[in-house]
């Protein structure tokens, strides 16, 4: 039987409020998450590589991130479009605006779904050259989605979203308080093959690699949940099917309405997580949404007990390398549990 695939919209947790829902007053200094399309890693299409090649003559790059609020962006120019990319490694792959984007021939379509309900299509195209300052790729597959809703909330031009594909073969250095994402080229067996001696972490933690998300195993209030690592989210999310131990130390700050890609509302919960660790490091503080994952869990083809968006990753420095497996941090003295 031929299986039946999503490319999962979480959508507008960013939440048009003013318009959508007049029942709750939301404070714009809560981070919520962006509305991004998450495609299915199973997809596959004979005439191209699914994983694109990078090339570029460099051992190690360093791209400026610029901040939109809480949204990473780096700069990029696709086919002769020059604008931003939203750095999302809760995006499996490239995922282009429908906006600059729709007479690209389509090579396949897909149903969309998101939350709340069904949202559509996503057609699946092929573009010519992607270029990231000095790295480029050649014949790329990608999704094509509706991503106005990001423009018109951020008033910045939005090529689309770099997923996870796109990076995973460098060594990623994440650092959002420097604004820089650095990639380094790997050997044969998964080392950089530029040594790095300026970085002497905190924490180093496993990490694992699921078709096209990065997964990380952490404890709250006691419990070990499986955690999607989305430097796409502009908060973190706990899945309300978490064990209920885990909002034990979860303090709910109030309700809302959430209006999604589909027609259908649903609630969602806003707190502070004030228990949770990794390793043997306690954070404290962080900010979260509370809502049903199981669709998302559906799409990635995996349990999400949650995910960790931009209140982990401004805690410090993130090191990642999916050949060996491993995840360094650098904490920020201030932003370090006491």
């Amino acid at each position: 039987m031929k299986k039946y695939i999503y490319a999962l919209i979480i959508t507008c947790l960013i939440i048009f409020f003013s318009s959508f829902s007049r029942t709750v007053t939301i404070d714009e200094s809560l981070p919520l998450i962006a509305s991004f399309v998450k495609s299915p890693a199973q997809l596959h299409f004979n005439t191209i590589s699914y994983d694109p090649s990078p090339s570029g003559n460099f051992l190690t790059l360093t791209i400026p991130m610029k901040h939109a609020g809480r949204l990473l962006l780096i700069e990029a120019n696709i086919d002769g479009q020059t604008g931003n990319l939203v750095f999302d490694t809760g995006a499996t792959d490239l995922v282009l605006n429908k906006t600059y984007f729709r007479d690209y021939m389509a090579i396949s379509n897909e149903n969309a779904g998101g939350i709340t309900g069904a949202a559509g299509e996503v057609n699946r195209t092929i573009v010519g050259k992607v270029q990231i300052s000095d790295l480029f790729y050649e014949n790329v597959n990608a999704s094509i989605a509706n991503l106005a809703h990001i423009e018109n909330r951020k008033g910045i031009k939005i090529l689309g979203l770099l997923g996870l594909n796109m990076i995973k073969k460098f060594e990623m250095l994440i650092d959002l308080q420097k604004g820089k994402l650095r990639l380094t080229r790997l050997d044969k067996k998964g080392n950089s093959m530029v040594e790095n001696q300026a970085l002497h972490f905190d924490l180093v933690h496993k990490i694992k690699e699921t078709n096209n998300i990065m997964l990380i195993n952490a404890n709250v209030s006691g419990k070990t949940l499986n955690f999607c690592l989305d430097t796409g989210a502009e908060s973190n999310v706990l899945n309300s099917y978490a064990p209920k131990k885990v909002f034990n130390s979860v303090s709910i700050i109030r309700r809302s309405n959430l209006s999604g890609a589909g027609s259908q509302n649903s609630e969602v919960l806003l707190g502070v997580m004030k228990d949770f660790s990794i390793g043997n490091k306690k954070i404290s503080g962080m900010q979260t949404i509370i809502t049903n994952l199981s669709a998302l869990s559906d799409v990635y083809g995996i349990q999400i007990d949650g995910m960790l968006g931009y209140d982990f990753f401004e805690k410090g420095v993130f090191c990642i390398n999916l050949a060996k497996k491993e995840m360094g941090i650098c904490f920020s003295k201030e932003k370090e549990a006491e």
